[in-house]
């Protein structure tokens, strides 16, 4: 039976017994031994598809499994620069001849990949031929063209989210009708994964095939995520997540300088700065400024002897 996991966090185990990124399988990662016999072969009847769409499938074909164990394990994964988990899961059944084909529709959302190629989506089978071995087979490459998307803002606070969250969609027909969902989770040690909220709804995109949608979300806290998927009637689905974050600290108010202190009214001939008095004289400034030059001539002087 096909199981989905759209939701890729930090925290959250996506699969519950093999998981399979990039050819590489583990229903224990320190116990999976490999078998030193052929490598099983996959292949699909397509590898590229639109973002968010998978054309009502694809079919994949297995050879060199063992016929002595009935099923083996299909999964799809998405790996990113820092890490990355299955989205698709579903068993297959090995014939008397180690082989099998299998038609797949996932209905799980993919994303076109970034400046750096990511996220990056394999294809890959393991068979599971007595613990702790597994034969696994090669990793089939998916090509992730432009297709739906959904935009939002990477990381909001809770107020932020309670006011009202707008998400913004595109890549779907025109004038199609849309479903959507804003799902709040948690993820904690002791509780595992919780939905805190949630809100959904319909509406219909416009003759661009884009269009916007907002949904307000009680009882966020930092840490948690929100998930937001976008479903066209005609099957593609975009997804975005959202990061709770804290508030951010207000930044420190700027403190204008003190004013310098006003001369005494009436007291015109005084330098408020300095507090010489004007009316001493030309002859009295010039005297002083002569005994400063005197002062400094005499500790220059005393300075090079000291040498």
């Amino acid at each position: 039976m096909a199981h989905s996991a759209l939701r890729l966090r930090a925290g959250a185990l996506v699969a519950a017994g093999a998981l399979t990124l990039g050819g590489l399988v583990a229903a224990s990662p320190a116990a999976a031994e490999p078998i030193e016999q052929d490598q099983p072969t996959i292949e699909l009847s397509q590898t590229t598809f639109p973002a968010g769409d998978w054309l009502g499938g694809f079919t994949v074909t297995g050879y060199g499994f063992d016929p002595e164990f009935p099923t083996a394990s299909l999964s799809i994964g998405a790996s990113g620069e820092n890490g990355g988990g299955g989205i698709f899961f579903d068993d297959v059944d090995i014939t008397s001849e180690g082989t099998f084909e299998a038609v797949i529709d996932p209905r799980v959302p993919t994303q076109a990949p970034d400046a750096n190629g990511y996220p990056i989506y394999t294809v890959s089978v393991a068979q599971n031929v007595g613990t702790p071995q597994w034969l696994v087979s090669n990793p089939v490459t998916l090509t992730i063209t432009e297709g739906a998307s959904v935009t939002a803002p990477g990381e909001l606070t809770a107020a932020e989210i309670a006011a009202g969250i707008t998400a913004t969609y595109a890549g779907f027909a025109s004038d199609e009708p849309i479903g959507y969902e804003f799902l709040l989770w948690r993820w904690t040690e002791a509780e595992g994964e919780q939905l805190i909220d949630e809100d959904w709804g319909n509406t219909q995109a416009d003759s661009n095939g884009a269009g916007t949608v907002t949904a307000a979300l009680e009882g966020a806290q930092p840490g948690d995520t929100v998930e937001v998927n976008i479903y066209g009637e005609g099957g593609r689905i975009a997804a975005a997540w959202i990061q709770v974050v804290e508030v951010p600290a207000p930044a420190p108010t700027p403190v204008d300088p003190a004013p310098a202190p006003a001369a005494p009214a009436g007291d015109v001939n005084r330098l408020p700065d300095t507090g010489v008095d004007l009316g001493i004289g030309i002859t009295a400034l010039a005297l002083l400024a002569f005994g400063a030059g005197a002062l400094l001539v005499t500790r220059r002087t005393r300075a090079s002897l000291q040498r």
